[in-house]
């Protein structure tokens, strides 16, 4: 199993690609410096979901809730740290992977997909940094209209609901509908990280 799981991912020389051309010309509106406070931390930490499963590091997201006002100025002066020095501690890179079975035959390994268990403080400083993104990018408009999931507001439902609508215009003035679906298998194992930082750098305007 260990070994198909590994033979989906696309490993390549980090320079083996095009560049891509800057998204944003105007050094104006690089991105700002990515700053952390404990006000920010206690907030993501009043925000878990108590019900999720911890990391290897055995740290429960219960625990954090209701220690927040105490655990939210070391992990400020943690994640202060791993910024500064870009560093991430050893053991937030440990993870539990489980293989959960999806359709088809259970004996075909194709048919199952990895979910990994990280460290919830981890998870805690990426959406930080999601958020700092996020931000950045929706401001600029740099995300086509047609996104959707992954973005407040703007829902896969609302993207279903919106395709109904058009849909049913058409049908009402005697239009034809042709629909035509993709899917992308194991998107997110199979995406360089080489490529995908560089389509970042460009986008943003990240310092080198």
């Amino acid at each position: 199993m260990q070994e198909f799981f590994s033979s989906v991912f696309t490993r390549e020389p980090d320079n083996d690609f095009d560049k891509l051309p800057h998204r944003v010309n105007d050094q104006s509106k690089r991105m700002s410096d990515f700053n952390i406070s404990q006000e920010k931390i206690e907030e993501k930490l009043y925000q878990l979901n108590t019900a999720k499963s911890p990391g290897l590091d055995c740290l429960h997201p219960r625990v954090l809730y209701e220690t927040r006002a105490v655990v939210a100025y070391p992990w400020y002066l943690l994640y202060a740290k791993s910024l500064e020095t870009s560093v991430l501690p050893a053991d937030w890179k440990q993870v539990q992977v489980t293989a959960i079975y999806k359709k088809g035959q259970r004996a075909d390994r194709s048919n199952y997909r990895l979910v990994s268990l990280t460290s919830v403080c981890c998870k805690i400083l990426e959406s930080l940094i999601r958020d700092h993104v996020m931000s950045y990018l929706l401001q600029n408009n740099l995300l086509i209209n047609k996104q959707y999931g992954f973005i407040k507001r703007r829902s896969t439902s609302l993207q279903l609901l919106q395709m109904m609508d058009k849909w049913t215009e058409y049908l009402e003035i005697g239009g034809q509908i042709d629909v035509i679906y993709t899917d992308f298998e194991t998107a997110f194992d199979k995406v360089p990280h080489a490529r995908f930082v560089s389509k970042l750098r460009v986008m943003v305007l990240l310092r080198p």
